[in-house]
Order: structure tokens, then C-alpha cells, then sequence
């Protein structure tokens, strides 16, 4: 790999160094405010399903919210900048990135034992616009390997009785997210709303998703508003993205 084909790019004061594609699949701001949606369960192990770069679970890792996490990636090119971040941050103990199809080897977690999965998932179904020319981009932002409804279904299956599936998703898949995790075995256990803009609509939502429990009700979150104005965010956000919280 070429350095002058990555970036690097900082988290939390500096103290997270994350390389990435200049020309490849750019992570957004989506993936800190998942991994700060995440739960602090410092003595559990966790699934990442697609974990791109890692750079959700390397801010995971950073503030101790897991004893290790499991990175899948089906993108060999993607895996490697994992293993490489792993390295860069000293998580190389903590952060196992597996390179493979999630939908042919979802299996062989099951021994594992895990009660926290998460994935900032492809976002569009296939047949929405036109698919990138860079296979990277394609695959991390379209539905063409993995699907939620397989991502849903799959995650069911090697969850623990008391595991939990989190997610960050674009506002309009809010409905058939809702008819998935239903049929398969969840209920919603939390979610948050996403905006820009405090005057806009809600663009993307986290989620958490548990195995069935009657005896634990919806918790409606505080929406999370970006930006106070255009180029300036709001002191949430500003503590997402600084690791302050």
C-alpha cells in the first residue's frame, strides 16, 4: 500500500490517528456517533459487521467500551487499513480483523458468545442511483453484498439471549428497519434522531435493537442536533467528536 494513496486523519484531540483512502471509501461523521452510541461494557467482546478502516471500533477501543472487538470486512483493500490502524493505535491485542463475507461466515461467532454487535451498514438499496466506479464506495454505500435484512437476520442468529444489535441508518429506512428487527426477533430498545439542522427533518437514526423482552420498554432519546450553523457544530457533537463525554 502506497502512503501517498491514504490520509491521515485525527479523533479525540489527536490522541486516535485513523488512515484512510484518498480516493477510496471516506468514512463520514456517522461513524463517531455510533461508536459514542455504543454501550461501555469494558469486559464484554463485540462484532463490528463491515468494519471498514475500523474506525469505529478504534474510538471504541480508545475510551475501554470492550475487552476486544471483531472486525469483519469483506474488502481486502479495506481490511488491511484496519490491521494498519489497529497498529498505528495499539489496539493490534484488542482489534481482530477478519477479512471475509459476513453472509458465509456469520457462523462462526456463535461460539463467541457475544451480546453486542454494531455496523454502520451500506445505506442504499441496490438499484437506487448510480453505483460508484470505485469497488470500495460501491460496496460500503450500496446493498450489494449485504443487505439489513440479512445483517438483521444474521446478527439474531449469534447474538446471546441478552445481546443487543446497534445500528446508525438513513431516516427513510426507519419503517422497513422496524418491519425487519419485528419479524426477526428484536425489539427497539433505543433510538435517537439525527439532524443537521435543529429547524430540519431527522436525516439518519441510531437504534438499539435487543432480543425480545417484554419486560423493557422504548427509550426515546434526545435527538442529536450537527451543526448550530453552517461550518459550526453544536457542543453534543463537539463532544463526539473530541472524546470529551
Amino acid at each position: 500500500m502506497s502512503f501517498s494513496d491514504i490520509t491521515q486523519d485525527f479523533f479525540y484531540k489527536k490522541k486516535v490517528i485513523i488512515w484512510q483512502r484518498k480516493k477510496g471509501y471516506r468514512f463520514s461523521v456517522d461513524a463517531p456517533i455510533l461508536a459514542d452510541f455504543l454501550p461501555s461494557s469494558p469486559s464484554e467482546e463485540a462484532l463490528e459487521i463491515g468494519t471498514g478502516c475500523g474506525i469505529i471500533s478504534m474510538l471504541a477501543l480508545y475510551k475501554k467500551k470492550f475487552s476486544k472487538i471483531y472486525g469483519v470486512e469483506i474488502q481486502e483493500s479495506l481490511s488491511h487499513l484496519a490491521e494498519m490502524n489497529a497498529k498505528q493505535n495499539g489496539f493490534s491485542k484488542t482489534f481482530q480483523v477478519i477479512q471475509g463475507d459476513f453472509n458465509k461466515n456469520y457462523n462462526d461467532f456463535s461460539r463467541l458468545g457475544l451480546r453486542c454487535i454494531f455496523s454502520n451498514p451500506p445505506y442504499f438499496h441496490m438499484g437506487r442511483g448510480r453505483l460508484s466506479p470505485y469497488p470500495e464506495i460501491r460496496d460500503a454505500k450500496t446493498e450489494t453484498t449485504l443487505t439489513l435484512n440479512e445483517l438483521v437476520i444474521k446478527s439474531r442468529a449469534i447474538l446471546s439471549e441478552e445481546g443487543s444489535l446497534y445500528l446508525i441508518l438513513p431516516y427513510e429506512r426507519f419503517d422497513e428497519l422496524l418491519k425487519i428487527s419485528g419479524k426477526t426477533g428484536f425489539f427497539t430498545r433505543k433510538i435517537k434522531d439525527i439532524f443537521s439542522f435543529k429547524d430540519g427533518k431527522p436525516e439518519r437514526f441510531l437504534v438499539q435493537l435487543n432480543i425480545e423482552n417484554e419486560n423493557i420498554s422504548l427509550e426515546k432519546m434526545e435527538p442529536l442536533v450537527i451543526f448550530k450553523k453552517k461550518g459550526v457544530y453544536t457542543e453534543e457533537m463537539d463532544t463526539i467528536l473530541t472524546g470529551s463525554g
